[in-house]
C-alpha cells in the first residue's frame, strides 16, 4: 500500500497528511471545577468531562516533556470524573511514533483512591501519531484555551490549581514548533 503525503492546514497548523494521526485536542472549562476535553483523529473523536480532583493538563505537559527529553517511554495522565476516570496512556514506540490510548473506568482506580478494584477498563480511544505532531496539536488546543480563558479565570474556575504555565512553556521550548 502506498500512502501519499500532502499538506493540510487546521487551526493555523500545517500537518503532513498521514492516516489516523491526532488532528484535534482541546480543553474547555465548563464551570467551577469542571472541564471538557476532546481528542480526535480521522476515524474517531472522544469528548469527556473531568473534574478538579486531578490536574491533567499539568500532568500532560510534564508527561510530554519527559517523553520528548527521553526521560521515559511511557506516561499516564488521569482525568478524574465524579465518579470514574479517563486514563490517557502515551507510549513511545520506534521512530518517534507515539501510541495513544484512552481508557474509561467507572472507579478512581488510577488515582489510587480505590485500593483494589475489579472494574474492567474500557478502551474508548486509540491512535498512533508522531510525538512531534501530538505535541503540536496539544499546543494549538492549549493556546485556544488560553485565548478563551485568562490565567486568573482559569485559577478561579479550576479551583485547586493554577494553569501550569511553566510546564507548558518548558514543553514548547523542547521542540521546534514552526
Amino acid at each position: 500500500m502506498c500512502v501519499t503525503l500532502k499538506d493540510i492546514t487546521f487551526q493555523n497548523l500545517t500537518l503532513k497528511y498521514l492516516p489516523n494521526i491526532t488532528r484535534h485536542f482541546n480543553c474547555w472549562l465548563t464551570g467551577t471545577g469542571w472541564a471538557e476535553c476532546t481528542f480526535a483523529n480521522d476515524r474517531q473523536a472522544l469528548t469527556f468531562e473531568f473534574s478538579y480532583l486531578s490536574n491533567p493538563l499539568a500532568d500532560l505537559f510534564e508527561g510530554l516533556f519527559h517523553l520528548t527529553t527521553n526521560k521515559t517511554n511511557y506516561e499516564k495522565i488521569v482525568f478524574a470524573d465524579e465518579p470514574g476516570e479517563h486514563c490517557l496512556l502515551l507510549t513511545r514506540q520506534e521512530n518517534d511514533k507515539l501510541k495513544i490510548e484512552i481508557f474509561w473506568s467507572d472507579e478512581w482506580e488510577e488515582m489510587n483512591i480505590v485500593p483494589e478494584t475489579t472494574t474492567k477498563k474500557e478502551l474508548v480511544y486509540s491512535d498512533t501519531d508522531t510525538l512531534e505532531n501530538f505535541i503540536k496539536v496539544v499546543r494549538v488546543g492549549t493556546q485556544d484555551l488560553l485565548k478563551r480563558t485568562s490565567l486568573e479565570e482559569y485559577k478561579e474556575k479550576w479551583h485547586l490549581y493554577e494553569f501550569p504555565i511553566d510546564s507548558f512553556n518548558n514543553l514548547k521550548a523542547t521542540i521546534k514548533l514552526g
